[in-house]
């Protein structure tokens, strides 16, 4: 799993979209979704939510009423999880935006062990994630060996990560060295390809100033 992190607009989610273009991997072997504070853990991993079930009445069987029924209802890593086990000759991605947008210690729990991706570091799912693991493996040894949750190795987790934004939570030594890092710099080129080498500041009538100049002037400071 790899953090791409970066100032805002640095084309972080660009790199991790052209990455997977070139990997030819298809839309249905991605799931995106984005960190926020009210974000966790059953937004994550899953958890028992109200739903709405047409029950056949037993006085006339053509006749059907809605009842409200609780169930466990998974969410983007468990549904990559099972579908990396059960499809082993293909690369599942879980796409994270704005990792530092939400509390990563409540969001991952216990799960945040299973990104050392050693033998050493299985973890008991809870009975409900169990449950639904069970019936959704197509080989419990495969995901569930031993009742122990394990991650296979075409499960992947990419993440962006703004690293100058306000209302962001900080991430622990232990979660943020279980995963790859790389800087996503700020485009300074001056070519066709980047479009903000053309953008022009009117100041006055008479002063100009060229946006990657500015910018370039402003960090040198900063």
């Amino acid at each position: 799993q790899k953090i791409y992190y970066g100032a805002p607009g640095t084309g972080k989610s660009y790199k991790i979209k052209e990455d997977l273009k070139e990997k030819n991997i298809p839309e249905e072997q991605i799931d995106r979704i984005t960190f926020h504070p009210e974000f966790d853990y059953a937004s994550f991993i899953g958890g028992y939510k109200p739903t709405t079930e047409k029950i056949e009445v037993s006085t006339n069987p053509s006749v059907y009423k809605e009842e409200i029924q609780y169930k466990f209802i998974p969410q983007s890593f468990t549904n990559i999880y099972v579908n990396a086990w059960n499809d082993s000759t293909r690369d599942y991605y879980l796409i994270i935006e704005e990792i530092n947008r939400g509390n990563c210690a409540e969001i991952f729990g216990d799960i945040f062990q299973l990104l050392d991706r050693t033998s050493e570091y299985k973890i008991t799912p809870s009975k409900e994630l169990k449950e639904h693991l069970i019936l959704s493996l197509d080989n419990l040894d495969n995901g569930l060996k031993d009742s122990k949750l394990t991650l296979p190795s075409n499960f992947n987790i990419l993440a962006t990560m703004n690293t100058s934004d306000q209302s962001l939570f900080p991430m622990d030594s232990a979660f943020k060295r279980r995963w790859d890092w790389e800087y996503i710099p700020i485009n300074y080129d001056h070519s066709e390809d980047n479009k903000s080498s053309k953008f022009i500041i009117n100041l006055s009538d008479t002063i100009k100033i060229n946006w990657l100049h500015f910018i370039e002037s402003v960090n040198k400071i900063i």
